[in-house]
């Protein structure tokens, strides 16, 4: 049955520990019977075996010494680049953020892929079979999980710290073979048990500074966080000032806005003032107008008036003249028949038939006269009623004329205020327009970054809870792979001695 390779294997297979870490010795013998689970017996050395092994120049041991690989000589040399320590610091924090983000997406990928295929299987009888390759893939994927731990810097440590402990496990038991075997050797193997204690103490104290950088490390990262949080307050306080500067722009905005609408409506009122003025002048000449037509009929009335009163004097005289002379004659007719009655009668008669004819010849002349008189009198007020008939037609023509042209001009100045009122307030509704606008921008721009600062200052704070978390995490897991060195040392027999330093690296 043909398996599918697991992540464990591909992993163990770029997995090469002895690139990463140098030989001690190629031929190196070391007694087995040292550890718990050796079984052979200790044979005795010959003297002139052991001259032989003293004789050899021991083996330059390098403790701190590591083979790079080619990916990490490519990451050293781009470390080499003179970057600006923030610009570092940040590609650090990315560069472990996407590390730990990515292995807790793998691990909680992984734990959910075990979870379903323990459940599927679980709900199956299993066999034989099945119970093996169920162990196998748990050995597998343990072995891989393993072999990925050993990829991180923390455990290379620690193997580093392993395998030291298992140097000095294995020097402590050689040098305890040879004073066994080698007492007489007694004071050389102090000189070289001072040595390698020395270089012991040189590699703890090596591994103390190292501590000690990370421990400076830690607090320059601290102080540059304690910076940071500095000048986000000192950015916060800006954006407030800025925010009440906007505020203060605002208000005299607003401010400068109501002196122009003051002054509008004084320029309004001014225009109101003239228009008012110019519709008083223009009353005022309609109205004196109307006292010229009005006197100029008066006159017109005034002079067929004083017509009239001086033909009717006219007449008067006229017809007193007549009548005078009417009287004038009767009386020299009267005197004549007077005189003529002492004459003859007949001449008498005569003289009074001719006076008679006379006087009714005169009557009718007379009353012709009279009648043509009346009739031209009559014609003459039909035509002067006719005039007036004529004048007040005229009259009210000219007053229809001027009311309507007053009707015109009112009309006119009521349309001219009536289109002034509708264009201020268009000009009103446009700048109240105007102004809700701005208000309504500003108080959006106000509302957009009072989100923007609550949204950055949330993703600060959820950012620094994901990197807490991952960093918890990750903590916990090495503290967990520290455990388990421990647990291998204290089975390979080291001693607590050569422990103490893996127990007390800080993670």
């Amino acid at each position: 049955m043909s398996r599918v390779p697991t992540p464990g294997s591909v992993a163990s297979k770029k997995s090469n520990a002895s690139k990463n870490y140098k030989k001690v010795a190629a031929g190196a013998t070391v007694d087995e019977g040292l550890f718990a689970a050796g079984t052979k017996v200790a044979t005795a050395v010959k003297k002139d075996d052991l001259n032989t092994m003293l004789a050899k120049k021991p083996a330059h041991v390098e403790t701190d010494s590591v083979v790079l690989t080619g990916g990490e000589l490519s990451r050293l040399r781009n470390l080499a680049t003179l970057v600006d320590r923030s610009e570092l610091e940040r590609q650090r924090q990315e560069q472990e953020q996407e590390k730990a983000a990515a292995q807790a997406k793998a691990r909680e990928r992984k734990e959910k892929m075990i979870a379903m295929e323990a459940q599927r299987k679980a709900n199956l009888a299993k066999s034989d079979l099945e119970l093996e390759d169920e162990t196998k893939m748990a050995n597998q994927l343990e072995n891989a999980e393993r072999a990925r731990d050993e990829q991180l810097d923390h455990v290379k440590h620690m193997n580093q710290m392993m395998l030291y402990a298992k140097c000095v496990t294995i020097r402590d038991a050689q040098l305890l073979e040879k004073q066994m075997i080698q007492k007489e050797r007694a004071d050389q193997e102090k000189a070289y048990d001072l040595m390698m204690e020395q270089e012991r103490i040189k590699a703890i104290k090596l591994a103390e500074e190292r501590e000690a950088v990370k421990a400076q490390e830690r607090l320059r990262g601290a102080a540059i966080i304690r910076m940071q949080i500095e000048q986000r307050e000192k950015e916060r306080i800006r954006e407030q000032e800025q925010l009440d500067m906007e505020r203060e722009a605002m208000l005299r905005q607003i401010d400068r806005l109501k002196v122009e609408e003051t002054e509008k409506e004084e320029e309004r009122k001014v225009a109101g003032r003239l228009l008012l003025e110019e519709a008083a002048l223009a009353n005022q000449e309609q109205i004196r107008r109307k006292d010229d037509i009005r006197r100029k009929l008066g006159e017109e009335e005034q002079r067929i008036a004083d017509y009239i009163k001086e033909k009717d004097r006219k007449e008067q005289e006229r017809q007193e003249a007549i009548d005078a002379e009417v009287k004038r004659k009767a009386e020299e007719t009267a005197r004549l028949r007077a005189l003529q009655e002492k004459a003859a009668d007949k001449q008498a008669e005569a003289d009074a038939l001719r006076a008679k004819r006379a006087q009714e010849d005169y009557e009718r002349s007379y009353r012709a006269r009279e009648r043509a008189e009346v009739e031209k009198k009559q014609r003459m007020m039909a035509d002067i009623m006719q005039s007036r008939v004529d004048q007040k037609r005229s009259k009210e023509v000219v007053q229809a004329e001027a009311a309507q042209m007053e009707k015109q001009q009112f009309e006119r100045i009521l349309a001219v205020q009536r289109a002034a009122e509708e264009s201020e307030q268009a000009k009103e509704y446009a700048a109240h327009q105007r102004r809700i606008n701005h208000n309504e921008e500003i108080r959006l721009q106000i509302s957009e970054n009072d989100e923007k600062r609550s949204r950055a200052r949330q993703e600060f704070l959820e950012e620094g809870s994901k990197i807490r978390h991952a960093k918890e995490l990750e903590t916990r897991r090495l503290e967990t792979i520290k455990q388990r060195k421990l647990a291998e040392l204290q089975r390979a027999g080291v001693p607590e001695k050569y422990l103490a330093e893996l127990q007390n690296k800080k993670i």
